[in-house]
């Protein structure tokens, strides 16, 4: 037990002594310090195909080929890298009329959009604070939910978002979030009886058509001093009630 926490007596964990609200937590070292996403590629070497096993190019063409029109939302971009190769190869094969790609990130550091280029938008954003305007065929959030404060909240935002057709994909480690009183099963439970795939060793949760998710729990803060998680990244753990 770190020296800073200390034992509530009805419990089933420790609780640090002094934990983050959301605002705070935006100005923490270790989220606005965090470089997981920062240079990820599309595919290939260090990229989302990596991650989630599957080329973001090659999928939103043949979403594009199926459906007529593709909207992906990119949580935590980064630098929008991934997004903007994703976004060339799609004017490249002029399909970009078909497309609307946009990426989202705490700090403002996205490369610019190549001349050309037209269906791509980047925006400074809390993924906390971020209210879905419209559904979206393909979500991502490549390692950016270990850094939020309110995990629950915005997992409940990305499922309802999904289109009828489309998919989420994120990286997400359930030890990172402690309720009082529930076990580190209680989310795959959930997870489960929402038809929610959660896969345990990869740590990538998948979605495939909109759900409407209620965790039922209180947020109550977060806490930027939890240490690395399964990265091997100083990443932050979340409190519910």
């Amino acid at each position: 037990m770190r020296r800073n926490s200390r034992k509530f007596a009805s419990h089933q964990y420790d609780r640090p002594m002094k934990l983050l609200s959301e605002s705070a937590l935006i100005t923490s070292a270790i989220v606005a310090n965090n470089r997981m996403n920062r240079e990820r590629n599309a595919s290939g070497v260090n990229s989302y195909e990596q991650e989630f096993k599957f080329k973001p190019e090659a999928w939103l063409a043949a979403y594009i080929q199926q459906y007529g029109h593709v909207k992906w939302l990119d949580i935590c971009c980064g630098q929008g890298k991934a997004l903007i190769q994703a976004a060339g190869q799609l004017a490249k094969n002029q399909l970009q009329d078909k497309a609307a790609l946009s990426g989202m990130d705490l700090i403002d550091g996205f490369w610019s959009v190549p001349d050309g280029v037209n269906c791509l938008s980047f925006a400074i954003q809390s993924a906390v604070s971020w209210e879905p305007a419209t559904p979206y065929d393909l979500i991502t959030c490549v390692h950016g939910l270990h850094y939020m404060g309110d995990k629950l909240h915005v997992l409940s935002k990305i499922f309802a978002a999904i289109s009828e057709n489309g998919v989420f994909y994120g990286n997400f480690d359930v030890n990172s979030v402690i309720i009082t009183g529930a076990g580190k099963d209680h989310l795959k439970k959930i997870f489960r009886q929402n038809d929610i795939q959660y896969n345990a060793r990869t740590k990538v949760l998948y979605c495939k058509g909109p759900r409407a998710v209620t965790f039922g729990r209180e947020y109550v803060g977060a806490d930027d001093q939890a240490g690395p998680n399964y990265t091997g990244q100083e990443a932050v753990t979340s409190y519910y009630n």
